[in-house]
C-alpha cells in the first residue's frame, strides 16, 4: 500500500472559531480531511481524542454553499484557542495531530 505524504492545513483562529470550538476548513483544503461526519483520531498535546468535521449549509452569499468545521471544543483546552493563535492540523502517514503552529 502506498504511503501518504504528510499534508498540514494552517488557520489563523477567527473570533467565531474561538467562540464556537471549532476550526473552519477552508474549501481548497477539503480533500485533506475526512468527508464531515466521519470521526477520526487526532493526538493534541499527546492525548488522543476522536473527532470529526461538521458541514453547515449555507447562504451567506450566493450560491448556496457548505462551510467545513473541525470540531474541536472538547480539547481546545491542550492548545492556545484564542482568535488570532493559529492552528496546525497536520496529517502525517494516516496519524493527525492538531497543535499550535
Amino acid at each position: 500500500m502506498p504511503r501518504r505524504a504528510a499534508a498540514t492545513y494552517r488557520r489563523r483562529l477567527s473570533r467565531e472559531d474561538a467562540e464556537t470550538g471549532t476550526v473552519l476548513i477552508t474549501k481548497d483544503r477539503w480533500r485533506l480531511f475526512p468527508p464531515p461526519m466521519t470521526e477520526f483520531a487526532v493526538e493534541v498535546a499527546g492525548a488522543p481524542f476522536a473527532t470529526r468535521i461538521v458541514a453547515e449549509d449555507c447562504d451567506c452569499v450566493p450560491p448556496p454553499h457548505q462551510h467545513w468545521h473541525l470540531e474541536a471544543g472538547h480539547f481546545r483546552d491542550r492548545l492556545d484557542f484564542a482568535a488570532g493563535a493559529t492552528i496546525e492540523v497536520a496529517r502525517t502517514h494516516g496519524a493527525w495531530v492538531v497543535r499550535n503552529g
